[in-house]
């Protein structure tokens, strides 16, 4: 949280530095400065240089070597997530291809093994039950299983996933491992099934995020920048989103009726995914840890019950649709600049590379003042990485996702985020460096990723925003007794009880 405490003030010193340098340029032209400078070399006799992500080196050994063994990967392949694990069979040209590429011929020469990738067509429906189906079979052909983050869960309580504590060559401490991810994930703070690396290209491609559009912005409230500057300040709030969503919206056929032919301020594809990005970007506890570590929940608050009534009153704004029918249609709606934001993924960034008038990024806001910090949810189809107890090579696979986790940190992560990204979707440099931001701030939340598994605790918003229910508690309260019992017999397998 540090870390990214001390982005935020590096982008809003970067954001008020613009007028400044264009202010010296301006004066500049009147007043020549014939002056020379003395350098100043304190700072770099001082302070040590940064160490590069690329100068970061792992603590596996120099000797390790596993004789040629072939080392299988099940991956599903949905929205094209095997594309970050397999690549093509050659370089093309395509930079982050290469990247990965690159990866999986440097670790696989390093430690002497193959990988063998195999695509499955998966959907959050049906992974787990697959997954399940041969581990429970003994089927020793995975040695890692990239499934969805919305169906492994599911497993875990049979126990069908390694104990990541007890492999071999994990190093937790290094900068590729997102902890926070993945204790948010734990059932336990000793137990770890379910992991979370710059090899999951994936996951951090599914960053949700808000895009806008600056021309309309520009037309209606003015310059674009003051609007990042109220991010970065940390005073981006959903009544401030609210507020533009209501000015922006215009009846433009005349029907007197708000619907997706007028101008908008909000415009989305049904309420599930949107709703939880809100949800589960504001600070609203809705879990606990005991005394030993293990999940508690904690759903009835006057928080949560707050938070049904803004995101109600947000959502059924007249400036707001939820009826598009598909992403396809609100991007389009997006880039013929007859919506303000539009809700989507740091992949979905691809959608707009036509556009023709810019385009910027921006974290959910905050729900109130309280909150201490932007977070960015990832989408709960996102691809995770879990170790098959079915597998037999379940001694050298540590120090494989280590040394692949590693590099994809080295590489491959600034391949996808620098140049596929950044580079070549981002319109501006203040969006890019908001992108840091919201990579910094990636998070999931346990009641959501376990929702199938506690009687659907983790989508009783989309339920009553859906309906304009504010009846929080009521909701809840019907779905409690079931969930807690779930979590209880799994806690209690765990625990040996």
């Amino acid at each position: 949280m540090m870390h990214a405490k001390r982005t935020l003030a590096a982008l809003l010193a970067s954001l008020m530095l613009v007028p400044a340098l264009a202010a010296c340029s301006d004066n500049s032209a009147d007043t020549p400065d014939t002056s020379v400078a003395a350098e100043d070399t304190t700072t770099a006799e001082t302070e040590p240089r940064e160490t590069e992500r690329h100068e970061i080196k792992d603590s596996l050994p120099n000797d390790l070597n596993f004789g040629g063994k072939t080392w299988t990967i099940y991956v599903s392949t949905t929205s094209a997530n095997d594309s970050y694990v397999a690549g093509n069979e050659e370089k093309e040209g395509d930079i982050v291809n290469d990247a990965v590429w690159e990866r999986n011929l440097k670790v696989q020469e390093r430690l002497s093994f193959k990988m063998d990738p195999v695509g499955n067509a998966d959907t959050y429906k049906d992974n787990h039950t697959k997954v399940s189906a041969l581990i429970l079979a003994g089927d020793p052909t995975y040695d890692l299983i990239m499934g969805m983050q919305t169906s492994m869960p599911q497993l875990v309580p049979q126990k069908m996933f390694v104990n990541a504590f007890e492999l071999k060559h994990i190093d937790f401490d290094q900068p590729w491992w997102i902890n926070d991810y993945m204790n948010e994930l734990a059932l336990g703070s000793d137990y770890r099934y379910i992991l979370v690396s710059d090899f999951n290209t994936h996951a951090i491609s599914y960053i949700r995020t808000n895009f806008f559009n600056k021309k309309l912005y520009e037309d209606l409230y003015g310059d674009p920048n003051e609007l990042y500057k109220k991010v970065l300040d940390g005073k981006w709030m959903l009544e401030d989103m609210q507020k533009m969503v209501k000015d922006t919206y215009k009846d433009l056929n005349g029907d007197g009726v708000s619907d997706k032919d007028d101008q908008l301020g909000f415009y989305c594809n049904k309420l599930y995914a949107s709703t939880d990005a809100f949800v589960y970007n504001s600070d609203v506890v809705f879990t606990q840890r005991d005394k030993d570590g293990f999940i508690e929940l904690k759903m009835i608050s006057d928080e949560a019950v707050i938070l049904a009534e803004k995101l109600n009153s947000f959502f059924h704004e007249a400036g707001v649709n939820t009826e598009s029918g598909s992403d396809a249609n609100h991007f389009a709606k997006f880039k013929a600049d007859t919506v303000l934001f539009i809700t989507g993924m740091l992949s979905q960034a691809n959608n707009l590379r036509d556009m023709e008038s810019d385009y910027g990024f921006l974290p959910f806001p905050k729900i109130n003042e309280k909150q201490e910090w932007y977070k960015s949810l990832v989408h709960d189809t996102a691809q995770l990485s879990c170790v098959p107890v079915s597998s037999d090579m379940i001694d050298v696979t540590g120090a494989i996702l280590e040394a692949f986790s590693a590099e994809s940190y080295r590489t491959v992560t600034p391949a996808w985020y620098e140049s596929a990204l950044k580079l070549k979707y981002a319109r501006d440099d203040i969006s890019s460096q908001i992108i840091d931001l919201m990579r910094d701030s990636m998070t999931t939340n346990f009641i959501y990723a376990y929702n199938f598994a506690l009687n659907n605790l983790g989508q009783v918003y989309r339920t009553l925003l859906s309906g304009n229910n504010n009846d929080y508690v009521s909701l809840v309260t019907s779905r409690m007794p079931a969930a807690e019992k779930s979590l209880a017999d799994i806690i209690k397998t765990f625990k040996g009880e």
